[in-house]
């Protein structure tokens, strides 16, 4: 009889939680709490508050219960720069918003940017990152490509050379050129020991070749070929 009774407390429990339930999804329930507004967590700068106001007002009103924080999170990462959203409820009516920044570090192409990641974007306009380092590519390779300029900088600072933009071709050809100097041109194959090659000797070249260079094609076993201008 005792357990009985337990289970029977116990049932009526659930059906209480699930009536409960029930009601405070019902909008003539005074159990309903819609959701009326929310709050950015952090500030934003590339996203514009309209397009966050766009993105959430179809939620406001559903319940605070029924609201989907999945779905919506799944439109702000829609938005141009956005890179993440987090979406969480506050009783009654309040839902906080946290969205992160994609930071581009590089132009991709045309019309692309590419964040720390190596994660390519492409939003509605480049146009005020014009000065970032340009890069190309398949887009499967952003990752690689964005590595190697970071590495290649450091190999190209002591030549006093600052990268203008890096691409890397179908054919694994990198071509790196330089602001106010020439274009390299490598491959993959030895590709390490072409370029310390290169950098050792460039140095030792004549200044009149260097000034009247255009183009360093280190696609060779045995050296490197100099295209003049």
């Amino acid at each position: 009889m005792r357990r009985s009774l337990q289970i029977l407390i116990l049932v009526l429990a659930l059906l209480t939680i699930v009536l409960i339930g029930w009601l405070s999804t019902q909008k003539d329930s005074p159990l309903y709490k819609p959701i009326e507004r929310y709050e950015l967590v952090l500030p934003i700068n590339q996203v514009t508050k309209g397009e966050v106001d766009a993105a959430l007002n179809p939620y406001l009103g559903a319940s605070f219960w029924d609201i989907p924080l999945n779905k919506i999170q799944a439109d702000l990462t829609r938005l141009d720069w956005v890179q993440s959203a987090q979406v969480k409820r506050k009783w009654p009516n309040l839902l906080y918003i946290s969205v992160k920044e994609q930071i581009p570090i590089a132009r991709w192409g045309e019309a692309g940017l590419v964040n720390r990641l190596g994660e390519v974007f492409f939003p509605e306009s480049i146009n005020n990152f014009t000065n970032l380092v340009k890069l190309d590519g398949s887009l499967a390779d952003s990752e690689r490509v964005l590595r190697n300029l970071i590495e290649l900088q450091k190999q190209f600072t002591d030549l006093e050379f600052i990268i203008k933009s890096l691409s890397l071709s179908a054919d694994d050809v990198w071509n790196i050129s330089f602001l106010n100097g020439p274009t390299v041109v490598l491959d993959s194959l030895n590709y390490e020991q072409k370029l310390q090659r290169f950098l050792k000797a460039y140095p030792k070249l004549d200044p009149e070749m260097r000034k009247s260079a255009r183009i360093y094609d280190l696609r060779y076993s045995n050296g490197f070929i100099i295209a003049k201008k």
